[in-house]
């Protein structure tokens, strides 16, 4: 068979349970240089520390501009938002709010903080800080320059409010401390999802004392929270960073004193440095390392499936813009292939933007099966006449969404052959600014990308990805223009009956598949392997993965 599945393998083994129950005593896996995992080794974690594998460096630590997972990751550890996430049934849940109410017409959301709440600077949690905090993200376009914002993925604020405070289209009128720990959400029309996009990264707290207007970048540069963890120090070539915990925090102190993350973008890297002892968790692990690590007796867990891959297209490149073009390419694509070989066990096709967990799926939207035969008839029909397309793929890295990134482009890529067309490779590195690099050719034709859902809401997928860019202009992937899309995706925002917003977004689905401004691949699983020291790691589908609640089985 083409890979090894986790779910194969052990019952062809005969002995799952035994594996998986012996996860953190089972015999480390041998290692080529004679390492262990023992802790002797150069590098290996001290008691009280954790090392975990990330899969590239961290960009800027102002959560209001996180967008990508790696950085929203350490965000969450620094900086914590007014709302929780239930790890149990992955509701809403207090964290610095410790209640909350909303009016009848969704136009006023009252928060209450919770009272004895310091940051790292010994400040104290009040609601003017919380009000300076949503003024900051309001105005991002502002401080950071129109260029800038412009250039880059759709933040957080303008994604869930419509737009930036400066705007007409935000629907956030007004944010008010009606006492020292009572803060007021004003709304000009109700936002369905507000409580739980609030639980994103992107809304985590900071600290007064760095929100300087003259210097917007003191926030990523001294990042000050109130989260359980605090910055101790980066690396100049950021590809590793250390947190340690904070004495002062308001909960519970975690298992570990100290966290390193560092950045491995191959998965054979992490796996190797696993393997050595110098790893307490290989996250994102590919199929290709899944056969040795249950073969080690390694503890694997993995996340229910909230992501999308996808293949990207210009729709202002000449050739891309016709739509026959586009659609020869999504019956060229070959799903099972990328689900069969390259993908965890679990993973499934996708013919839409959004998880089937969120229950949108139109079975009215067009779909796109592959047929070599149609997709020849629509290039003949579109006069397509062996062009070269500029294919954009990120390589060196591993996301939860794209695990391994240079085999699925080169499947894709043979199919869209076999049907025709010219491909020219593009290759970048992610940490070489890959979406940056991408983004400013202008004649790309295609790209690789995707998202992780950030919270339980078809918006979470929708927004960011197809709607504007929070200053009134399309968003520079796809340059997708269409208010039809946008206006359901406003009237879905404001719709608060549960039903008939569902069937908003399954007009969405409908509006988006016959556009096709992308090309939906998979619902790629995405899991991590522990090493002997760790018991017990929070999994989150939306990546909610509090250091502090890593379970560790030596503590001394």
């Amino acid at each position: 068979m083409n890979h090894l599945n986790r779910r194969g393998f052990l019952l062809a083994s005969g002995a799952g349970a035994a594996l998986l129950s012996t996860a953190s005593t089972a015999a480390p896996a041998a290692d080529p240089q004679g390492a262990d995992e023992t802790g002797n080794d150069d590098g290996a974690p001290a008691s009280g520390e954790l090392i975990i594998g990330a899969v590239s460096a961290v960009g800027s630590l102002d959560p209001g501009l996180a967008v990508d997972t790696e950085t929203e990751r350490i965000c969450r550890q620094i900086f914590e938002p007014l709302i929780g996430i239930d790890q149990e049934t992955g509701g809403v849940a207090p964290l610095l709010a410790e209640d909350w109410e909303t009016s009848a017409d969704g136009l006023t959301c009252t928060l209450r903080l919770r009272e004895g709440v310091t940051f790292h600077d010994g400040a104290e949690l009040t609601a003017e800080v919380v009000v300076a905090n949503f003024e900051r993200w309001g105005q991002l376009d502002y401080l950071y320059g129109f260029g800038t914002i412009a250039s880059s993925t759709p933040l957080a604020f303008p994604t869930v409010f419509g737009g930036f405070l400066d705007q007409e289209t935000c629907v956030l009128e007004s944010v008010e401390a009606e006492d020292d720990h009572t803060v007021v959400l004003t709304l000009s029309e109700p936002v369905a999802y507000l409580l739980q996009a609030l639980t994103q990264p992107a809304f985590g707290i900071a600290a007064e004392s760095v929100l300087s207007e003259s210097d917007p970048g003191l926030v990523s540069r001294n990042p000050v929270g109130t989260g359980c963890y605090q910055l101790a120090e980066r690396a100049e070539d950021e590809r590793s960073l250390r947190l340690t915990a904070f004495e002062d925090y308001w909960g519970e102190s975690p298992a570990a004193a100290t966290v390193t993350v560092r950045a491995l973008g191959k998965s054979f890297d992490r796996l190797r440095e696993l393997n050595r002892g110098r790893l307490d968790v290989y996250d994102h692990i590919t199929a290709d390392n899944l056969r040795p690590l249950v073969q080690a007796g390694r503890l694997i867990l993995q996340r229910d499936p909230f992501s999308i891959l996808y293949l990207g297209l210009n729709l202002e490149h000449p050739v891309i813009g016709q739509h026959e073009v586009r659609e020869a390419i999504a019956r060229s694509v070959r799903r099972s292939a990328l689900i069969e070989s390259l993908l965890l066990d679990g993973s499934r096709s996708a013919f839409q933007f959004t998880p089937p967990a969120l229950a949108v799926h139109s079975d009215d939207a067009p779909r796109y099966d592959r047929s070599l035969t149609t997709a020849a008839e629509l290039l003949e029909e579109a006069g397509y006449d062996g062009e070269p397309l500029r294919f954009y793929y990120p390589m060196a890295t591993t996301r939860s969404w794209l695990p391994r990134p240079e085999a699925v482009y080169a499947s894709l890529a043979r199919d869209l052959t076999e049907a025709g067309l010219v491909i020219e490779p593009r290759p970048v590195r992610w940490d070489d600014g890959y979406v940056e690099e991408m983004l400013a050719d202008d004649d790309r034709a295609l790209h690789l990308m995707g998202r992780n859902g950030g919270f339980r809401s078809p918006h979470s997928f929708f927004g960011p990805i197809f709607g504007q860019n929070g200053l009134g202009m399309p968003s520079r992937e796809f340059h997708y223009q269409s208010e039809e899309a946008w206006d359901l995706m406003d009237q879905a925002r404001a719709e608060q009956d549960d039903e008939a917003r569902d069937e908003l977004y399954r007009e969405l689905a409908e509006v988006i598949a016959e556009d096709i401004p992308a090309v939906p691949l998979a619902y790629p699983i995405s899991g991590l392997a522990l090493g002997q020291r760790v018991s017990d790691y929070p999994m989150s589908p939306v990546l909610n993965e509090r250091f502090a609640d890593v379970a560790l089985t030596d503590t001394d």
